[in-house]
């Protein structure tokens, strides 16, 4: 869970007196969007993309586009689900991750970060993707554990994907055989069922498990 556990070692980072030819070298071996930049007190210094690095002659070096670095990283100290937001707002496939003194100690590549995260029972388990709406000052946590599990269903994930003034937008995994039963519970005791997200067949559910958990993440 700790996202020192995913760093990738095969991924050297690039100085700043490294050339263009060596980093695109690099980039298309590992067919990485960036590549992180550090100094020689192996400081992390930024990250060159890979739009800038093929519009540039080959024998260029590092050192004279370092405005053109650009800085996002995590911190040794964050979990793997930390990584998610970091890939998405930099449309990166490599994250470089550093001390609180900013060292640089590796770098963590989204295809791994995706391979974890198919090993969990939230997407790897079949069951029901179903998004919930109810008034802020209503949601319970426990209340939602029990309406599914009076039920006989199991949570096999749970997010509050979004807060607003008035309401609570949560979007659950449930493993159940009687989704109906569960539904009509939420809507008796005041939730607004917005998505369910459920094939019967289960070689259908194998096939875009992972295209649920992306939904799940990003409702």
């Amino acid at each position: 869970m700790i996202i020192t556990d995913y760093i990738f070692k095969n991924v050297s980072p690039l100085y700043e007196e490294d050339t263009v030819e060596k980093a695109e070298d690099i980039m298309l071996t590992y067919k990485l969007s960036h590549l992180p930049v550090i100094s020689e007190k192996k400081k992390l210094l930024g990250n060159i993309s890979f739009e800038i690095i093929k519009n540039l002659e080959k024998k260029e070096v590092i050192i004279n586009h370092l405005i053109e670095l650009e800085e996002f990283f995590l911190y040794q100290s964050s979990i793997i689900f930390d990584s998610i937001k970091i890939f998405s707002d930099n449309a990166t496939n490599i994250i470089p991750i550093i001390d609180t003194k900013e060292n640089y100690l590796g770098v963590v590549l989204e295809e791994d970060i995706i391979e974890e995260f198919a090993t969990y029972a939230v997407i790897n388990d079949f069951g029901v993707y179903m998004t919930l709406t109810t008034p802020i000052q209503k949601y319970s946590i426990s209340e939602v554990a029990n309406i599914v599990e009076s039920n006989n269903g199991k949570i096999l994930g749970l997010m509050v994907t979004k807060i607003d003034e008035e309401t609570t937008k949560i979007t659950l995994k449930i493993q159940t055989e009687n989704i109906s039963s569960i539904g009509d519970t939420f809507e008796r005791f005041g939730y607004h069922i917005s998505n369910k997200y459920f094939e019967d067949s289960k070689q259908e559910l194998l096939k875009n498990r992972f295209d649920h958990f992306q939904r799940f993440l990003e409702v």
